[in-house]
């Protein structure tokens, strides 16, 4: 399934495969949005697959947020394949966790 982001009130849903193909699609959609002032969460539950580029881009995403003191949370613990693919990559951290 391609990558689909859903936007509702600052909660953007993701759906379908994060990969080396559509990474910098969702690094970039988000990344507009914390240029603002809006609290953003990212929910991953409905991903079906995410590479190790998909887990740099949410690394990246929230490294943004944080230099730039947004607040940014992401969703997906539940997520067998997001809690997996975070996991490999160290990056465990980002999960559930905001920066305001």
């Amino acid at each position: 399934m391609a990558l689909q982001i859903t936007e509702s009130c600052g909660i953007f849903c993701v759906h379908g495969t994060l990969n080396l193909n559509n990474a910098t699609i969702l690094r970039r959609h988000i990344s507009r949005y914390l240029g603002s002032d809006r609290r953003i969460v990212i929910n991953l539950e409905r991903i079906s697959k995410i590479d190790a580029n998909g887990a740099l881009a949410l690394q990246q995403l929230y490294d943004f947020a944080l230099k730039r003191n947004r607040t940014l949370t992401i969703l997906g613990s539940t997520n067998e394949q997001v809690f997996s693919a975070l996991n490999k990559a160290n990056a465990m951290y980002i999960l559930g966790a905001h920066h305001a």
